[in-house]
């Protein structure tokens, strides 16, 4: 499955039950770009000038989220779009740089580790019935969100898209965000930037709300 006109969407879902070399191959060729760009461009947002052995790792562990539980994420995937796995890409590099520092900082500082994966909440729950189909509605959703975010670049840039998950995907407060490398905004300035961006989104949060977000739940800022 080596073909140019292979979608990124068909290597996933064949990754997701295929031990194939050649297809692991082209799937891996194909994402890596991605991971490597968000890799980097989260790195940036903790660091000033992160390593390239920082972002290897940062890379290596994306991949290895996507072969956790049996390829769980792969095998979950359904398409809702021409090359829409690359939204759940991003999403799931975007968690995984953030809890690498967090993971990072909390160990220099001496405090107990506390990550929040991508589907922390969903590995929790039996496999099958109405708990995976929710999850798989979720996810999607989030890559569709994604999409929107990065549908009008002229006025939503990285910058805030990566505030908007740190808040609403991974639970950071408007402070913590504020204290963070990178971001060059004050508390109140992280509040203006989610509260422009949820009105952006407000026709398309409906859905995202019944997956409940950790801490922080879409409309919350009036």
């Amino acid at each position: 499955m080596n073909d140019s006109r292979t979608t990124v969407n068909d290597l996933a879902k064949a990754c997701a039950r295929s031990t194939d070399a050649a297809e692991w191959e082209e799937f891996v060729s194909r994402c890596m770009p991605l991971a490597s760009l968000m890799a980097l461009r989260v790195s940036r947002m903790w660091v000033s000038d992160p390593s390239p052995a920082t972002v290897d790792d940062i890379v290596q562990e994306v991949f290895l989220k996507l072969c956790e539980q049996e390829r769980r994420i792969l095998r979950d995937f359904e398409p809702r779009g021409e090359d829409s796995f690359f939204g759940l890409l991003r999403i799931v590099a975007g968690s995984v740089a953030n809890d690498y520092f967090r993971r990072t900082h909390s160990t220099k500082r001496g405090g107990k580790v506390v990550t929040i994966s991508l589907t922390a909440e969903e590995a929790q729950a039996p496999s099958g019935g109405a708990r995976s189909a929710a999850r798989i509605e979720q996810l999607a959703l989030y890559a569709q969100l994604d999409e929107r975010l990065r549908s009008a670049p002229e006025s939503i840039g990285e910058r805030d898209r990566a505030l908007f998950w740190l808040y609403y995907r991974q639970g950071y407060t408007a402070r913590d965000i504020a204290s963070m490398p990178g971001f060059g905004l004050t508390q109140k300035g992280v509040e203006a930037c989610i509260y422009r961006l949820t009105q952006t989104l407000r026709g398309a949060v409906s859905g995202l709300q019944k997956g409940q977000p950790p801490r922080n739940t879409l409309g919350v800022m009036k």
